[in-house]
């Protein structure tokens, strides 16, 4: 004979029975090992389950199914010892301030506010958003606005691309992650420029502006399913732009003839937007496909 139990999850990671708290180690790992969500349609506010034998031991979170409690800086832990490995790019975060992490059930999971504490310490604004420092802060690595997941896309770096812009197979990549706009299609991204990038007087190098108004303009094509190189680049340089302080660029595609893309971008003071850096034109010719 089935028997069924109903259990529930605090949003810190305490399991409860009819009021009781579960805390036998070896009982958490296994309810967790073997938890996966249940399309019984008779418990619509127990989601989840995990299967002993005979017992249906179901379970409802007052977040998420799976909260993590611990982080030794390479993996989270939950339950009493299970863990997953920790992926920056994999973090996200509520309107509210609540950090979260892809989890193997529920699709992601909260994470306990001491141990948010401890990732937050590598994690800095980016432009209007959050993104976690890697590489020893030469890397941003940006956090999903769960609140915004229908309005905008996170563009990250691929791991088999050699592109200096945006490329992680390149070792001398700036690693640029973008947000498109779903709507508008505009592509942007932000930046401070390290000492890699220096020209002269500790501003950046006029070659790397022009780098950066080039690959977001390119991404703005790209994230579009266009796949087509630069044809033509024209870059004014109207004010310098200093290492170390934070710059939004930003593009979009201004005109489409046939093969040929007119794209426009500009690079302006986070701190300031009416302080225009640099802008551009540039065109873009698509590729034809193999005949």
């Amino acid at each position: 004979m089935m028997r069924d139990f109903y259990y529930e999850l605090t949003d810190r990671g305490v399991l409860h029975l009819n009021g009781f708290v579960q805390d036998d180690p070896w009982f958490l790992d296994f309810f967790f090992r073997r938890l996966a969500p249940t399309a019984n349609p008779e418990y619509p506010e127990y989601p989840f389950v995990c299967r002993c034998g005979d017992e249906m031991n179901y379970l409802k979170p007052s977040d998420t199914p799976i909260v993590y409690t611990g982080f030794d800086g390479s993996r989270l832990f939950y339950g009493h010892s299970l863990t997953t490995p920790f992926y920056p790019e994999r973090l996200s975060y509520s309107e509210d301030g609540v950090l979260y992490h892809w989890a193997p059930v529920g699709e992601r999971a909260r994470i306990v506010p001491a141990v948010a504490t401890e990732i937050a310490k590598h994690i800095d604004k980016w432009g209007p958003y959050y993104a976690f420092l890697a590489d020893n802060g030469r890397a941003l690595v940006p956090l999903l606005p769960l609140h915004l997941q229908d309005a905008i896309e996170i563009l990250r770096p691929k791991r088999d691309n050699q592109c200096v812009g945006c490329g992680m197979a390149n070792p001398f990549s700036l690693r640029l992650s973008f947000v498109r706009d779903k709507v508008t299609g505009t592509v942007h991204t932000w930046l401070r420029p390290d000492e890699r990038m220096n020209g002269s007087m500790g501003t950046t190098h006029g070659g790397f502006v022009s780098l950066l108004l080039d690959e977001t303009m390119g991404k703005s094509l790209s994230s579009a399913g266009i796949k087509a190189p630069t044809a033509r680049l024209a870059v004014n340089f109207r004010k310098p732009m200093v290492l170390g302080e934070e710059y939004e660029i930003h593009s979009w595609i201004d005109s489409q003839q046939g093969r040929k893309n007119f794209v426009k971008g500009e690079i302006r003071a986070t701190n300031d937007h009416s302080i225009v850096v640099a802008d551009a034109e540039a065109l873009f010719i698509e590729v034809r496909p193999p005949a």
